[in-house]
């Protein structure tokens, strides 16, 4: 009988271990895993009245009465959850209210052109370029949007976007994109100009084509429109998508048939959590909780869209999110070198693009090159040069339409104090390709 109990014992343990070992479950479940709230907002207690509205599906009534309450209600949540970062938008005075609270945990941006204002009250603004290049520039924004053209009528192609769509591609800042569906009967309830074919994803085409080095992630997964949303993203390799609000409002097989599709599509590496968080913080579990019991993901899944698609997207740094040191250490620094996408292709050979970025190397004791490109074919296709020195690509960066990273050490002598110049050259193209494309170049300097 003990060798029964033993033997039993020792199969669980065995089918245990495998289902570890193909990340059907994670193998240490005390420690939670990180998230990134790819989209919540950043709003007033009472913007949907005093007392605030119930919430959809709980039915519950948030109890924060001051903007300092109801902050500290996501607060709760970010904590309870392993949140380490949120993205999110409001209206200005709102935004920098919640960031002034904890301002490591949030990035934040302005919802524009269609917004809820206290109490319960929909406002037409469009924010003006110049301020808004101003608060980019500052880094007290990172976000453009959340952009709600649906919510007042207007296409992605409409002129009135340009301006912004320019200006995010210039400056590299990612742009949040509302798609999909509203609140029930959004036409007599605030906004008249709201129509739901205006939610299709596959109107940003235009916009994508037009400016190729936009940073844009579609909101609420394009639902319902599945079937453009995966066209949309099979076709733009660089366009992600968060799947917030769906997570919790749909009911939980739906959600799950539409997120399985998603998958399918091969779309895993490009989907990022989001909770909708308004005024609701009980949002945020139930946004998690539909992720969770997804059993079609596995674990690598999982993770990815909590935590590694979001660094990836927003590029951060994700040893500083977990509480380590960072990419350089203590004392070191990291410096983005490229605020847009260098696109070569395709170009003839000898064409190049050139960045220049500022460095302080005192104290400095070694240097290195972060460099995150694709369809990067050959070596021979592209030359790296740093303040007219040739700098040598490694052989891993060799790939073939799939984005790769790589790292490269500096010699002493390669960078200087003062303005540096890094210099990509399109060589002979190598078996029939046309170029390349450099999507993020970071100086890491160690002191």
């Amino acid at each position: 009988m003990r060798y029964a109990v033993l033997f039993t014992a020792l199969l669980l343990l065995t089918g245990l271990l495998l289902l570890i070992g193909r990340g059907l479950l994670p193998a240490d479940v005390s420690e939670p895993r990180p998230i990134v709230d790819a989209h919540m907002h950043m709003f007033p207690w009472n913007t949907y009245g005093d007392p605030p509205e119930a919430n959809l599906i709980t039915g519950a009534v948030p109890p924060a009465r001051t903007d300092g309450e109801a902050i500290d209600a996501y607060l709760a949540e970010m904590e309870k959850h392993n949140i380490v970062l949120a993205v999110g938008s409001g209206q200005s005075a709102a935004v920098a209210t919640w960031r002034g609270r904890a301002p490591d945990k949030f990035i934040g941006g302005i919802e524009f052109p269609r917004h809820t204002a206290p109490v319960y009250r929909r406002r037409e603004t469009w924010p003006d370029p110049d301020e808004l290049r101003r608060l980019f520039e500052a880094g007290e924004l990172g976000l453009m949007g959340e952009i709600t053209a649906q919510y007042a009528g207007v296409s992605p192609t409409d002129p009135r976007l340009d301006p912004y769509f320019a200006m995010a591609a210039e400056l590299g800042v990612p742009v949040s994109f509302h798609t999909g569906f509203g609140p029930q009967m959004s036409p007599f309830r605030g906004d008249p100009d709201f129509r739901m074919r205006l939610g299709n994803p596959l109107l940003l085409e235009e916009v994508l084509v037009k400016y190729p080095n936009l940073r844009l992630y579609i909101a609420h997964g394009g639902y319902p429109f599945l079937d453009e949303t995966v066209a949309l993203m099979m076709q733009y390799s660089h366009v992600y998508m968060d799947i917030s609000a769906i997570n919790w409002l749909l009911r939980r097989d739906e959600f799950h048939n539409y997120l399985h599709r998603l998958i399918e599509a091969r779309l895993g590496s490009r989907i990022m959590f989001g909770s909708d968080q308004m005024i609701w913080p009980e949002a945020v579990g139930l946004g998690i909780e539909a992720i969770e019991t997804a059993s079609f993901l596995t674990e690598d899944q999982k993770r990815a869209i909590f935590f590694d698609n979001a660094v990836a997207f927003f590029r951060l740094d994700a040893d500083r999110l977990l509480g380590g040191e960072g990419l350089a250490g203590p004392g070191g620094e990291v410096v983005r070198a490229i605020r847009a996408p260098l696109q070569l292709r395709p170009r003839e050979p000898g064409a190049f693009e050139v960045v220049s970025v500022n460095l302080d190397l005192a104290g400095v004791t070694s240097a290195e090159m972060r460099v995150t490109g694709f369809d990067i074919d050959a070596v021979e296709e592209v030359v790296l040069q740093v303040n007219g020195v040739e700098v040598a690509l490694p052989a891993e960066i060799v790939a073939d339409m799939q984005e790769r990273t790589v790292t490269i050490p500096l010699p002493d002598s390669t960078l200087r104090t003062g303005e540096n110049e890094i210099r990509f050259v399109f060589a002979e193209a190598v078996g029939g390709t046309t170029g390349f494309a450099v999507h993020d170049v970071l100086i890491i300097l160690r002191r």
